[in-house]
């Protein structure tokens, strides 16, 4: 991935974008990349398990594991990134992301992320969105206190817990890559 210039905005309650997270020629190559794969209905993880709500989320979703790319990604983000959260301290990105397609009619109503915990000492707590596209009408994301309007390129970067929303998409195609930002248990010392 080449670098670019990259220009952070904070929103409060730690949401913030990140412009100029990967380079127009980088997102055509995702969605490229993207299209050959298998696009599926997104199911909705809850702590009980999965569900398929339609009236919560009704957009296209691939899942897939690349640890070169939590690599590269997490390179180009660290400096953005808490590097501790009290007794847990940055150690990279889940290699298990997301690719969501949102197509007109298509949302992902009010929620919050959930945990990704790999161990009982490793886990999630923020998530990383990119915006892969823009050539679209509606599908901004939104939180309580902001209103995030998608830019191709874009990183957005926010606690799982925060309540926010990715609106209808009146017309086109929306793109985006997801996946969580991880931190590990430091051992106490006695």
């Amino acid at each position: 991935m080449a670098g670019n210039h990259m220009e952070v905005h904070d929103h409060g309650s730690g949401v913030h974008s990140i412009k100029g997270f990967l380079t127009e020629e980088e997102c055509r190559r995702m969605i490229a990349c993207s299209e050959q794969m298998q696009y599926e209905k997104a199911a909705i993880q809850v702590k009980t398990g999965i569900s398929g709500k339609d009236q919560v989320r009704n957009n296209d979703r691939i899942i897939f594991d690349d640890t070169m790319l939590a690599a590269s990604i997490f390179e180009r983000a660290r400096m953005m990134l808490p590097a501790q959260l009290k007794e847990w301290k940055l150690s990279g990105l889940n290699e298990r992301f997301r690719f969501y397609r949102y197509q007109a009619g298509q949302y992902f109503k009010w929620h919050h992320d959930l945990n990704f915990k790999r161990t009982e000492a490793e886990s999630s707590f923020f998530t990383l969105l990119i915006y892969l596209n823009a050539d679209y009408a509606g599908g901004h994301t939104a939180f309580r206190f902001a209103d995030i309007k998608p830019e191709a390129g874009m990183a957005l970067l926010f606690p799982h817990l925060i309540p926010h929303q990715g609106a209808a998409i009146d017309a086109g195609i929306k793109y985006v890559l997801r996946t969580d930002v991880m931190y590990k248990k430091m051992a106490e010392c006695h």
